[in-house]
C-alpha cells in the first residue's frame, strides 16, 4: 500500500474506532445500570450480573460495527475535505482509486469482524445467555436467602430463615400463595436439590409442620412429619423462536424452517451490510469545506437508523411468514446495490476531485 493510502487508512480508521467506542460506552452504561439495579433487588451474584450485561452488549456488535463503519467513514472523509487534504491530493495527481482502496480495507476488516460475531460468537453467546437467564429466573433459590429477612422468590413464594449453616437454612418459615388458598410450612432445616431436568426440590427436615389457610385466614394443620419434599415446576423450555439464535451455522441450515432461515439470512446480511454502508459513506462523504460536515453526520445517523429499522422489519416479516423466505432479508441489499452502483457511475463519470 502506498504511503498516501496508509495515511488515509489511518485517518479513516480512527473515527470508526471512536464512534464504536463512544456508542459502546453508552450501551454499557445503560445495561450495567439496569442490571445492577436488578441485582440489588434480587440479590444476584455480581459476577452473573456482569456476565449477563457483557453478553447482551456484545450481541449488539453485529449492528454496532456496520453503523460505526458508516458514521466513522463519514466523519473521516469529512475531516479530510474540511482540511482541504482531498483537494491537495487531487492537485498532486492522486486518483480516485487511492481514496477507494483505504475505504475497501476498512470495509473488509469490518466484514470479517461481523462475520466472526454472527457465525461464531452469536450462537455461543445466546446459548450462554439462555443458561444464565434460566439460572437467575428460578422461582426459589436458597443461595439468595439472607437470614433474618423475609425473602420473596416470586409472587408465590416467601421464605424466612433465622440462620444459615452453609447451604442449609435453619428455623425456616415458608409461605406459598396460590389462587384459592395459601400454604405455610415450618421446619428446623431447609435444603435445596436440583434434579436432572432442572427442577428444584425443597427438603424440609426436622419437626415439619404443614398448614393450609383458606381465604378467610383459618389455618388447618395438614401434615406433621420429620421430612417433607416439595418439588417446584421445572424451568420452561426455551422457545424455538429464541433457541434458533443459539444454533450453529450447520444446524441452522439443516433445520430449514422459516425461523431458522430468517436467522441464517440475518447472519449473512449483517457482514454484507458493512460493505454496503461503507460505499454509502463514500458516496455521501462529499462535503463543502466551507459548510462543515455536521449536517452529513446527522443525515448519516438518520440513514443508518432507517437501514437497520428496515432490516429488522424484514426479519420480523420473514419470521412471521408475512413475506416469502426468499429473497427475505436480501430484499434490502438487492435494492441498495443497483442504487449505489448507479450513484457511483453518475458521481464519478466526469473529471474532478477523487470524491
Amino acid at each position: 500500500m502506498k504511503l498516501v493510502e496508509r495515511y488515509l487508512l489511518g485517518q479513516l480508521i480512527r473515527p470508526v474506532l471512536g464512534v464504536f467506542l463512544i456508542v459502546l460506552v453508552i450501551i454499557l452504561a445503560s445495561f450495567f445500570s439496569s442490571h445492577l439495579a436488578e441485582a440489588v433487588v434480587e440479590r444476584f451474584p455480581l459476577a452473573v450480573v456482569f456476565k449477563l450485561a457483557a453478553l447482551k452488549v456484545a450481541l449488539y456488535f453485529d449492528v454496532l460495527i456496520p453503523g460505526a463503519v458508516f458514521l466513522g467513514l463519514l466523519i473521516g472523509l469529512g475531516r479530510l475535505q474540511a482540511g482541504y487534504e482531498i483537494t491537495a491530493l487531487a492537485s498532486a495527481g492522486v486518483g480516485r482509486a487511492s481514496i477507494i482502496r483505504p475505504v475497501l480495507v476498512v470495509a473488509l476488516i469490518g466484514l470479517l469482524l461481523v462475520a466472526a460475531v454472527t457465525h461464531l460468537f452469536r450462537p455461543w453467546a445466546y446459548a450462554t445467555l439462555y443458561q444464565l437467564e434460566s439460572e437467575v429466573a428460578v422461582e426459589v433459590d436458597l443461595e439468595r436467602v439472607e437470614p433474618g429477612r423475609f425473602e420473596i422468590g416470586d409472587d408465590q413464594w416467601m421464605i424466612f430463615a433465622e440462620q444459615r449453616a452453609g447451604e442449609v437454612l435453619t428455623n425456616v418459615l415458608v409461605h406459598q400463595r396460590l389462587p384459592t388458598y395459601r400454604n405455610i410450612l415450618r421446619a428446623e432445616r431447609l435444603e435445596q436439590r436440583e434434579m436432572a431436568d432442572g427442577s428444584i426440590v425443597l427438603d424440609f427436615l426436622g419437626s415439619v409442620r404443614f398448614y393450609r389457610l383458606d381465604q378467610n385466614g383459618d389455618a388447618d394443620l395438614v401434615n406433621r412429619t420429620n421430612a417433607l419434599s416439595v418439588m417446584l415446576d421445572p424451568p420452561a423450555p426455551v422457545e424455538r423462536e429464541r433457541i434458533r439464535r443459539a444454533l450453529s451455522f450447520t444446524r441452522l441450515l439443516n433445520a430449514a424452517g422459516p425461523l431458522e432461515w430468517g436467522e441464517f439470512q440475518w447472519r449473512t446480511v449483517m457482514p454484507l451490510s458493512v460493505v454496503l454502508l461503507a460505499f454509502g459513506a463514500l458516496l455521501l462523504g462529499r462535503i463543502n469545506p466551507r459548510h462543515g460536515k455536521a449536517s452529513k453526520v446527522v443525515l448519516g445517523s438518520v440513514l443508518v437508523a432507517v437501514y437497520f429499522a428496515a432490516l429488522g422489519s424484514l426479519s420480523d416479516q420473514v419470521d412471521s411468514g408475512a413475506i416469502a423466505i426468499w429473497p427475505g432479508l436480501f430484499w434490502l441489499p438487492a435494492v441498495l446495490v443497483p442504487v449505489l452502483i448507479l450513484a457511483m457511475l453518475v458521481r464519478w463519470s466526469g473529471p474532478g476531485a477523487p470524491l
